[in-house]
């Protein structure tokens, strides 16, 4: 068996978060992801002589866009701006900043992760303060201004620290117009800038951004959004629950921000009947050129979809612990049936964006009745059986070879037939219908080598962690590789609804454990059976 090497290590790192074989949902930030002790592999390939093959990987990871959580390739970025022991490395991963971390949060996280892991010898060199000036002056003034306004801090970060430490200046007056405006503020900008013509645009932008910010009128704030296409990043905290302005935002958001937003629209009463909001957020919904580039994927819509229709229930998995008031407290949000409607047309449509990855896969669906009354892990308004027909539905809608089995009973695999124009109800009816019993994980590799099926991909789809030894799993894939001469099968194991999962070998990179479930976890799978890990 081919052990798990640091550049596969570092590739799963790159792609979820963690150097191990298992995907986990939830924020890596804010859970603690991001320790040193976590990324090992850094190091290890520099031992092997693959001096700057980290960084190459983590521009191939951010220009093929497979990464689950692109915080992950800014630590690994930082990483390497921080090690002592390659100087190659360290040039590398410099000249890369301006590639992974154009985006002004990137950037801002950049800033933190480096900061955090720099040594006492390597503050703000100059080879540090060359990067950093050159991400601020290699800009147009206008994408600067919009820049330093969309995200004036992030993660204890503020774009007034990072140039007070890094001193960048310009011969370009409208460049020189900003940096001035981030530090001093727009009165001192004014005063040294306001006379000059070529600063003239970007100073007419940043006084209707610092006329927007200071703004206690909401149809005056409405009317700047429309005149001047502003952003949410820019709205500030007090018209975040305001009508007109989400009335107004709504037309310039990307389609994937309304999806994300579209709960707390729910949440505050905005839409309610026939407001002109609700309006706004179908046609934004039905806009088809939009829906085309947008990349969106199934998961992310189904997601939205579900929180969206049970606004009265968090999101998170858990009980929560009842109020004192909770008599008394008045009835949640009901979801808009429009709304609703449109979201399930929505995800039909992006079904048809799915990229083929010319895989064979076989996917084994556990039908037992906690599969359909259970929740998903992270995602508790998903229930198990929801979660794996989605994952289905993306393979049998994107590729060519795709063998669906059920976990039948007396340990059978029983065939499920599912064509590319089926919904994701008709294929939960279908699997109700089928008799259900024990799940062995080994099961689908044993039928699949019994029946001299040629896989690439296995998926096994189960709630929680069933009684079996990994070790049976484990070799039960090996001899399937074996017979059919597949040294290169490999197996994803998912417990939808287990917080912890652990039936992959650590060290076999063709096996991945999934557990829980979120808008990621395709992505992930799609990513794996790629090879991008």
């Amino acid at each position: 068996m081919t052990s798990a090497s640091a550049e596969v290590k570092l590739k799963r790192f790159l792609h979820y978060g963690r150097e191990t074989a298992l995907y986990e949902p939830g924020d890596r930030y804010t859970n603690n992801y991001f320790l040193l002790d976590n990324v090992t592999s850094i190091e290890a390939m520099i031992a092997d002589g693959k001096e700057t093959d980290p960084v190459a990987h983590i521009v191939k990871a951010f220009s093929d866009g497979y990464s689950a959580h692109p915080q992950s390739l800014v630590y690994a970025l930082a990483l390497c701006t921080r090690q002592q022991t390659s100087e190659n490395l360290r040039v590398a991963a410099y000249n890369a900043v301006k590639t992974v971390c154009k985006a002004p949060k990137d950037f801002l996280l950049f800033i933190k992760f480096a900061y955090d892991l720099a040594h006492e010898s390597s503050g703000w060199g100059r080879g540090w303060r060359r990067v950093v000036t050159d991400w601020y002056l290699r800009k147009e003034p206008m994408e600067l201004s919009e820049c330093v306004t969309k995200f004036r801090g992030q993660y204890g970060w503020t774009h007034r620290d990072v140039i007070k430490l890094s001193h960048p200046k310009s011969s370009d007056v409208a460049i020189a117009a900003v940096l001035r405006y981030v530090v001093h503020g727009l009165k001192e900008a004014k005063k040294d800038f306001g006379d000059k013509p070529e600063a003239q645009q970007v100073m007419s932008y940043l006084q209707t951004i610092e006329d927007f910010k200071h703004c206690d009128d909401e149809h005056h704030a409405a009317r700047l959004i429309e005149m001047h296409s502003l952003l949410l990043e820019h709205v500030p905290g007090h018209f975040l629950k305001s009508k007109e302005v989400w009335t107004a935002l709504i037309p310039h958001l990307p389609l994937g921000v309304l999806l994300q937003n579209l709960r707390r629209l729910g949440r505050l009463w905005l839409l309610k009947g026939n407001r002109p909001i609700v309006a706004k957020v179908l046609d934004a919904l039905n806009n088809q050129s939009a829906i085309a580039e947008s990349n969106l994927h199934p998961a992310l819509v189904f997601v939205t979809l579900r929180n969206y229709e049970c606004l009265g229930k968090s999101p998170a998995y858990g009980p929560r612990s009842p109020r004192p008031d909770a008599k008394t407290k008045s009835p949640p949000p009901q979801p808009h049936p429009k709304v609703v409607e449109v979201l399930n047309q929505l995800l039909m449509t992006t079904f048809t964006l799915l990229v083929p990855t010319g895989m064979r896969y076989l996917v084994a669906i556990d039908v037992r009745s906690q599969m359909v009354h259970g929740k998903c892990w992270h995602c508790s308004n998903i229930s198990p059986t929801q979660a794996a027909v989605l994952v289905t539905l993306c393979l049998v809608k994107a590729e060519r070879d795709v063998t669906v089995v059920a976990f039948g009973a007396e340990g059978s695999m029983q065939p499920v037939e599912l064509d590319k124009n089926i919904t994701m109800k008709e294929t939960q009816n279908k699997l109700k219908e089928i008799p259900n019993g024990a799940v062995d994980l080994s099961q689908p590799l044993l039928w699949a080598r019994k029946m001299k099926k040629l896989v690439d991909v296995f998926i096994i789809l189960t709630d929680t962690q069933v009684r079996q030894r990994s070790a049976d799993v484990i070799q039960s894939l090996q001899q399937y590789r074996n017979a059919l001469n597949l040294p290169n099968a490999k197996l994803v194991t998912c417990g939808l609804a287990a917080s912890h999962f652990a039936v992959a070998c650590p060290n076999d990179p063709g096996m991945l454990d999934v557990a829980g479930f979120d808008a990621q976890v395709p992505r992930v799978i799609e990513a794996f059976s790629r090879g991008a890990f």
